[in-house]
């Protein structure tokens, strides 16, 4: 994978501001369930976000008897006391409402699922339960595909050249896996920290015994 397409993807990502709140929300739940945001790739990242806008306008067409369907996903930070909701449905996936919290239901928080009744907001407990649910399974199985994607990178015997590295990861290029032509990039995540500290782009790693080593 062409390392700046990824950046590119990366960084169209960020601009979007209900991405970037999806991201606070995901940090929030991983933190819940000790496991480290860092150890998150944007590939994976970037699926759990498709997978939850999924999850959200699926569930809003299954239950669309019982009107339309809002989702709290962050806290506004320009307005005090003041959440930010979406509206589930794919028109209007990008259109964001902010709502004083005293002008939502008693009990309303982040992550909860409201419908309109007249003029005002009534909170579906039911449904923030089944929704919050249904995300916490689909993060947890998107980390088993991640952590079995990974390991399959990590081959015995290979030669790996160190690319660019941020935020404790390393983007790392297969030099004995060439597919279509081009060599493969690997966002690797668990880099040894005394290698990491002082590699350089161009730098050579094999994978040996388990574990990235320097190669001379």
């Amino acid at each position: 994978m062409n390392l700046d397409i990824v950046n590119d993807l990366f960084n169209n990502l960020k601009e979007n501001k209900f991405v970037q709140n999806f991201m606070k929300e995901l940090s929030n739940y991983l933190e819940k369930n000790s496991t480290n945001n860092n150890n998150l790739i944007s590939k994976y990242k970037d699926e759990m976000l498709i997978e939850r806008a999924n999850i959200l306008q699926n569930y809003a067409l299954e239950t669309k008897d019982k009107g339309e369907m809002y989702y709290i996903y962050d806290i506004n930070t320009n307005e005090k006391n003041t959440y930010n909701l979406c509206v589930c449905k794919p028109s209007k996936s990008n259109e964001v409402i902010t709502k004083k919290i005293e002008d939502l239901p008693e009990g309303a928080s982040l992550g909860s699922v409201l419908r309109k009744q007249g003029e005002d907001f009534i909170l579906e407990k039911e449904d923030t339960k089944v929704i919050e649910n249904q995300i916490n399974n689909m993060i947890e199985e998107k980390m088993r595909e991640q952590n079995q994607y990974l390991d399959s990178k990590r081959i015995e015997g290979h030669i790996y050249e160190a690319d660019e590295k941020y935020s404790g990861r390393i983007w790392l290029y297969d030099l004995n896996n060439k597919e279509g032509g081009g060599i493969e990039g690997i966002e690797e995540i668990e880099f040894p920290q005394n290698l990491y500290e002082t590699a350089k782009k161009g730098d050579k790693f094999i994978y040996q015994n388990g574990e990235y080593q320097k190669y001379e």
